[in-house]
Formats: structure tokens, C-alpha cells, sequence
């Protein structure tokens, strides 16, 4: 038994914003006409934001009263609340924009389905190999949330097992701190999984927003990939053409102008949408992965693995968003590359005069502007090289 979405009998268009869909859909969030929303579905979004915000809280709470007590099980609470704090922001910022979302999906719908119905298989190849990586990628993610919220639950579980009953303590699978009442029998196991479902949450809305942006930039690629190929094809050898085959080419030529700054302009409403969420995302997670690694030279035994596998998961996200980035960028300026590289010169003055166009249209790579930064692999790099710092004077300090 496995998910559906991993058999190659699944359906293609279904991949289109599956990991979005499905992460933000488990938490009542649902990207469609604001009017098929039931109350159900509203009042559990709610719970969830609810949730989130209560548990941010109570991390807060936990670390700064162990600030002195406790360094140590202060920054076990604060390395959560980071990622938790940024989850309930980009959770919140989605909603608020969740029409503009919407609107965006089904734009990227039309464009991606236009191009599938003219039946190039080497577009369709393109498609599903993209389709595919955003699908599974963006789960990978989703799984390896899951997979670090059970490891907080399981090491709660062995540290209440190992004390006995002599020193039994009633631990939260993370360092929260609710009122006295809540870590006592009998609202113990209540607050319990209240407390883990806080772990899911920001699990759901973290893989959530991280997946639509790095299917996003891959649905974009594939759009700038089918230019290119329709670039090459409408530049074939043009030693004997007509008058009417010079007239044929511009006119393409126009449409591929028209698309490339169609998608110029659906990437500037993606980065109004994703500019702040993905800065706040970035500047989080450098600390997170800091606190990570300062937590695995504190820590020892079990609770190194916890560590190592959220690092993991945080520096995999970053890396998502990295790697869409750059193949958006990319396939933009080899647009240009394959422009210059066709038989332009093999055609009459207004034909080269448009290729000329696109040659330097495409010089200015498409890309998402975040403040400060536009998220690409030199920028990933720099970001652990970051974190690698504040560790290296972290550890200086100790």
C-alpha cells in the first residue's frame, strides 16, 4: 500500500498544486470560490489557527521562564517556536490572500493545459517530469515534518518512561508550558495530544505554502521550456522561405513575445503573493538550523537524532525553494541562448529584428524578488555558510 499520487497511473492534471491543495486542505483551508466554503470546514481552520497561536504561546512561555533556570530546555523550546511562529504567519498570510492564490492556480492551470493539448511529446515529457517533482518533493517534505513531530512525541514518551514512577513528570511532546492543571490526571492526555497536534499543524501549513511555491517555479519552467521549443521550432533553417513564411514566423514570433511577458507578469503577482513569506521563512530557518546544531553539541543520545532529522527537514524546504528558483531562472535565460543559437540570421530584417528582441528580453532572467535576495542555489549556499557562523560564535561563547 502507497499514497496514489506515486502511481504512474495517476492522473497528471491531479499533480497540478497537489501538495498546497492537500497540505492546507487538512487544515480547513481550501483554494476555490469563497462561497463553497462550508462552516465545518471554517470553524476547523479556526481550531487550527487557535491551536497554533495557544502552543506559540506556551513554547514562549516555557523558554523564558527556563531562560535562567535552564539554557539548555530554554533553547529546546525556542528552536521549535522559531519554525512554529513563522508556520502561523505564512498560515495566516494565506488565507488573506487566498482568493489572489486561487486566481493564480487557475491561470497557471490554463496556461499549463493549453500547451498539453497540442500534443508535443517533448512538452508532455517536460510536463510530467516537473508535475512529478513538485507532487513528490513537496511530500517529501510533508513526510519528513511528520516524521520529526513523532520524534518529539516519542522522546517525551521515553524520557516519562525512564524516569519511573518515582519521578514521573507530566512532559508535553514540546517544551510548552500550560497552566498547572493541564499536566495533571486527568486532562493530562488531553493537553497531550492538543499539544502534538500543534507539531501537525504547522507541519500541514509549513509543507503547505513551501509547496506551492516550489511547484510554482517548476509549473513556470515548464511554460518557459515550451517557449523554447516553439523558438526553435519557428527558427528552422530559413534559407528558402517565402514571403509568406517570413510573415508565418514573425507572427509566431509575436505570440512567443506575448507569452514570455505573460509569464513576466503571473511571476510579479506570484512574488506580491510569496515576497513576504518566503523572506520570513528564510530568516527563520537560518535560525533554526543555528539552534539545531547548537542543540546537537548540547544534547546527547536520542535527542540528536530529533535534532539532526528537523534540521534535515528545515535545510530540505530551503533547499526546495532554492532549487525552483534557479530552474525557473534558468530555463528563462536559456530562452535566449536558444534564440541566438537558431538560424536567425537565415531570415529577412523584421524577423531578426523580433529575435533580437527576445535575445535581450530574455538577458533579465525571471525570477521571484524577495527582499534583499532572489531564492536560487548561490543563495542556499550562503544561508548555511550563515547558520554555520552564528554556530561557530555560539559555540565560542560556550
Amino acid at each position: 500500500m502507497y499514497p496514489r499520487f506515486l502511481d504512474r497511473n495517476y492522473p497528471l492534471a491531479k499533480h497540478l498544486f497537489f501538495v498546497p491543495r492537500y497540505s492546507f486542505g487538512l487544515l480547513g483551508l481550501r483554494f476555490d470560490d469563497a462561497k463553497s466554503q462550508s462552516w465545518i470546514s471554517l470553524a476547523w481552520l479556526v481550531f487550527n489557527f487557535v491551536n497554533l497561536a495557544h502552543c506559540c504561546q506556551a513554547e514562549l512561555v516555557f523558554g523564558w521562564h527556563y531562560l535562567r533556570i535552564s539554557p539548555v530546555d530554554a533553547m529546546d523550546a525556542f528552536c521549535p517556536l522559531a519554525c512554529s511562529a513563522t508556520t502561523l504567519f505564512k498560515l495566516a498570510w494565506m488565507w488573506w490572500r487566498r482568493q489572489e492564490v486561487f486566481a493564480l492556480m487557475e491561470h497557471i492551470r490554463m496556461l499549463t493545459e493549453q500547451q498539453a493539448k497540442r500534443g508535443d511529446p517533448r512538452k508532455n515529457g517536460v510536463r510530467r517530469s516537473y508535475y512529478l517533482m513538485a507532487t513528490r518533493f513537496g511530500m517529501l517534505v510533508f513526510t519528513l515534518g511528520s516524521i520529526t513531530t513523532c520524534a518529539f512525541v516519542l522522546r517525551s514518551l521515553w524520557e516519562m518512561w525512564s524516569r519511573g514512577l518515582a519521578e514521573f513528570k507530566f512532559d508535553m511532546p514540546f517544551r510548552m508550558l500550560f497552566p498547572d492543571f493541564a499536566h495533571r490526571m486527568p486532562w493530562f492526555p488531553l493537553f497531550y495530544l492538543y499539544s502534538t497536534w500543534s507539531g501537525q499543524v504547522t507541519v500541514y501549513a509549513f509543507a503547505g505554502t513551501d509547496g506551492f511555491f516550489f511547484g510554482f517555479t517548476l509549473y513556470v519552467a515548464f511554460l518557459l521550456r515550451s517557449l523554447r521549443v516553439d523558438l526553435q521550432d519557428s527558427l528552422k533553417s530559413g534559407d528558402n522561405a517565402t514571403p509568406r513564411d517570413f510573415d508565418l514566423c514573425c507572427q509566431r514570433l509575436a505570440n512567443i513575445v506575448d507569452r514570455h511577458n505573460e509569464i513576466a507578469r503571473i511571476v510579479r503577482r506570484f512574488s506580491g503573493i510569496m515576497a513576504a513569506p518566503t523572506f520570513v521563512h528564510f530568516v527563520s530557518a537560518s535560525l533554526v538550523i543555528a539552534t539545531s546544531v547548537i542543540d546537537i553539541l548540547l544534547y546527547s543520545g536520542y535527542n540528536i537524532i530529533r535534532y539532526v532529522v528537523y534540521m534535515f527537514t528545515v535545510i530540505s524546504a530551503i533547499f526546495l525553494y532554492c532549487y525552483g528558483g534557479t530552474e525557473m531562472s534558468t530555463e528563462s535565460l536559456s530562452l535566449g541562448e536558444a534564440a541566438y543559437s537558431s538560424d536567425w540570421y537565415g531570415w529577412d530584417r523584421e524577423t531578426r529584428r523580433r529575435v533580437y528582441l527576445i535575445i535581450l528580453r530574455a538577458q533579465r532572467p525571471i525570477t521571484v524578488d524577495v527582499p534583499f535576495f532572489a531564492p536560487s542555489l548561490p543563495v542556499f549556499t550562503a544561508v548555511i555558510k550563515f547558520t554555520g557562523s552564528i554556530v561557530a560564535l555560539a559555540n565560542t561563547i560556550m
